[in-house]
């Protein structure tokens, strides 16, 4: 199925991965604007290598939303018979 034909019959799962990734995406635009220095500085609280492993699990989180959503343009949901005629 096709990304527009995804569209088409179920608009909500469509609306809502596009705004996890959006929202991602802001989360991790936060992060980075408050994150200290990642060498030096105070160890306590929010710190430079904090940031840095949150931004890692966001990245992941982001690759993960994209990937659902590109399962969206596959053409045939399910995998190839087998064995093959």
């Amino acid at each position: 199925m096709g990304i527009r034909t995804a569209i088409e019959h179920n608009p909500l799962v469509t609306a809502g991965l596009l705004f996890a990734i959006g929202w991602t995406i802001v989360i991790g635009a936060r992060i980075v604007d408050q994150m200290g220095p990642i060498v030096g500085g105070n160890w306590v609280g929010q710190n430079g290598l904090g940031g840095l492993m949150g931004l890692l699990i966001i990245v992941a989180f982001l690759g993960l939303l994209i990937a659902s959503f590109g399962a969206l343009g596959e053409p045939n949901p399910a995998p190839k018979e087998w064995p093959p005629e």
